[in-house]
């Protein structure tokens, strides 16, 4: 259970480490091979932009795992810290309801280009459902993450409440 911990705390983040190191290292040697050596690399852009591809959506689930997506805080300025707790785990639930919708289509897409109409990446030869099924994998990761910030946004407010009741 140690390294289901240790997966869960740094999955995210270990993905984009080696995702941006290795869009460092054939970029890197795309300019090389192009102004060094004048030839280029037929493959390295479009590989470089599915790699982007995949890098955005784990890291819109590490933002949210993080709490750092974008969101109007301007509104907690005025609120409660009891209707902040409310707009948060509302938040959540909207963002919830969104990656589930969005993943739910994007599976549908994803199944037409495995069985109905293949599709391969002339530069790369990668199949283009390996590339778009970068969009349900982080939505899905960022629902699960959603859920946990809503079960631990639920048990601050209830240490919260503890304290308040203590010191009454």
């Amino acid at each position: 259970m140690k390294w289901l911990k240790r997966l869960d705390d740094n999955l995210e983040q270990g993905i984009l480490i080696i995702t941006y190191t290795a869009m460092l290292i054939i970029a890197s040697a795309q300019v090389i091979f192009r102004y060094v050596i004048n030839y280029s690399i037929s493959w390295s852009q479009d590989l470089l932009t599915y790699m982007l591809i995949w890098s955005v959506f784990i890291g819109i689930s590490l933002a949210v795992k993080r709490r750092r997506h974008i969101k109007v805080e301007l509104i907690f300025v005025f609120l409660t810290e009891k209707y902040q707790f409310y707009l948060k785990v509302f938040s959540n639930v909207a963002f919830m309801i969104f990656c589930v919708i969005f993943s739910y289509f994007a599976l549908v897409k994803i199944n037409k280009l495995i069985f109905v109409n293949p599709q391969i990446s002339e530069s790369t030869g990668l199949s283009m459902w390996m590339i778009q099924i970068a969009v349900p994998i982080g939505l899905l990761l960022s629902f699960y993450r959603l859920i946990v910030d809503t079960r631990n946004l639920y048990f601050e407010r209830q240490k919260e409440n503890a304290e308040e009741e203590g010191e009454i």
